[in-house]
């Protein structure tokens, strides 16, 4: 008699897979252009619109916080149906080797606060992209764009955050 094989509903396997990375595009608001440093110079904290990371239908939107004309920190938005999750090991640890592949350090740079008008002139979102990271991540042709926090952790696609202890 044949031998019967059990069925389940869980498993869990390695597999090699090929993984391709990239880092998707910034893209400056145009508006941030043509704020004027001098009207954010008395305003007690208002939020400016930087830019965009751009890759997964989404777009993470970055914002500069301003107070009294200074940046003092970036916030990324990320889509309106996101939700918070535990991080998984395998993914924290597939998104580091992504960084490093992209020759990017372990952990981005702490955003160190300035003047609205110095932000301004970095051009094209230089410190925005130095201090958040943006990588996209693309296996069997089925691609998610996973994005670092400023305070520590990610959040990947346009559905999940990940939190990092």
């Amino acid at each position: 008699m044949p031998k019967s094989t059990k069925s389940r509903s869980k498993a869990e396997f390695k597999f090699p897979v090929l993984v391709k990375v990239s880092k998707p595009r910034f893209k400056v608001s145009t508006a941030f252009r043509h704020i004027d440093p001098r009207r954010l110079a008395n305003k007690a904290q208002v939020e400016v619109e930087v830019g965009s990371f751009e890759g997964d239908g989404c777009g993470s939107t970055v914002s500069a916080v301003v107070r009294k004309g200074n940046v003092v920190r970036l916030k990324v938005t990320p889509c309106a149906e996101t939700r918070g999750v535990r991080g998984d090991p395998s993914l924290k640890s597939l998104l580091m080797a992504a960084r490093r592949r992209l020759g990017g350090p372990a952990t981005p740079p702490k955003f160190k606060p300035m003047s609205f008008a110095r932000f301004q002139d970095t051009g094209d979102g230089d410190i925005t992209i130095k201090t958040i990271t943006c990588i996209q991540i693309c296996i069997y042709g089925h691609c998610i764009v996973c994005c670092s926090l400023p305070g520590g952790g990610f959040f990947c696609g346009s559905r999940i955050i990940i939190h990092t202890p």
